[in-house]
């Protein structure tokens, strides 16, 4: 991810696969090298110069020059480790129950923008599926009450103040709550919301989120691929037609938990384990 890569595995995970790598005769395919520019030190300007002046043919001539170019090893295939696919729908199912209070009356209201139609529409057809949009939707309008109410995540922050934050994202909206302003959910608000919460739904499956850079569709694709984050899903009520529909795409579970440092941390993500709600 970002400019090189890392495991979502935890450290003793990791470690156990490359013991095993290296049990498994690892340690005879490794060569170890130095630069160029370090090794050639180790002889005297003088020393190339007689080496330059030898007759042909010349010092290492018949040596193929460049480094061949290998096939990267293809990515792992198949379920993750942790993922079961009815606990994932289970999941879903969770999201669908528990999130809609949280934005009852502003669902709604972006129902009858036209703005938000057109991202709603923009996003479907790039595979996001309706608990994709009511996590990211939650997820905005839960944050933006929090910081109404003065309370911002940071790192170090206290049990006490992250179950407050938690809290306030949680509560049912109210008829006479100040409506979330537009701007709220645009089109690139959604996406870094969901992408706050994939870093919750990845820690929830027993993933490793490290801090340092982190390219959010990296994780997405790595959770779509081998977690069916992006076509897992169930029967649930279309709210904009009022009755139920077949739908096949993914939902967001979330462990509350701050980022990493290095990331924008004026969000917070919403909590959408049925073992807490």
């Amino acid at each position: 991810m970002g400019g090189g890569s890392q495991s979502l595995l935890s450290d003793e995970a990791f470690m156990h696969l490359v013991e095993q790598a290296l049990a498994g005769g690892l340690w005879h395919k490794l060569f170890v090298g130095r630069p160029y520019d370090e090794l050639a030190d180790f002889l005297k300007a003088d020393d190339y110069q007689t080496m330059a002046a030898l007759a042909d043919p010349a010092v290492g001539g018949g040596i193929p020059r460049g480094q061949a170019k290998l096939a990267a090893l293809p990515a792992r295939t198949g379920p993750g480790p942790g993922y079961e696919h009815e606990t994932a729908l289970d999941t879903v199912r969770n999201r669908y129950a528990n999130l809609p209070p949280i934005v009852r009356y502003t669902l709604p209201r972006l129902a009858a923008d036209p703005g938000f139609r057109r991202t709603a529409t923009q996003l479907r057809q790039e595979g996001w599926r309706d608990w994709h949009l009511l996590t990211a939707i939650a997820n905005a309008a839960g944050n933006h009450r929090a910081q109404q109410q003065g309370l911002r995540p940071s790192p170090g922050d206290s049990p006490e103040h992250r179950a407050r934050i938690l809290a306030a994202m949680q509560a049912p909206e109210r008829p006479n709550a100040p409506p979330v302003p537009a701007e709220a959910f645009t089109e690139r608000a959604l996406r870094s919301h969901l992408s706050v919460a994939a870093v919750s739904t990845a820690r929830g499956l027993g993933l490793a989120v490290r801090p340092g850079p982190l390219d959010p569709q990296a994780l997405l694709s790595v959770l779509g691929e081998r977690y069916g984050y992006w076509t897992d899903d169930i029967e649930h009520m279309d709210r904009s037609a009022g009755r139920p529909r077949k739908v096949t795409r993914p939902l967001i579970e979330d462990v509350p938990d701050l980022l990493p440092p290095e990331t924008d941390v004026t969000m917070f993500a919403l909590s959408t384990d049925p073992r807490a709600l």
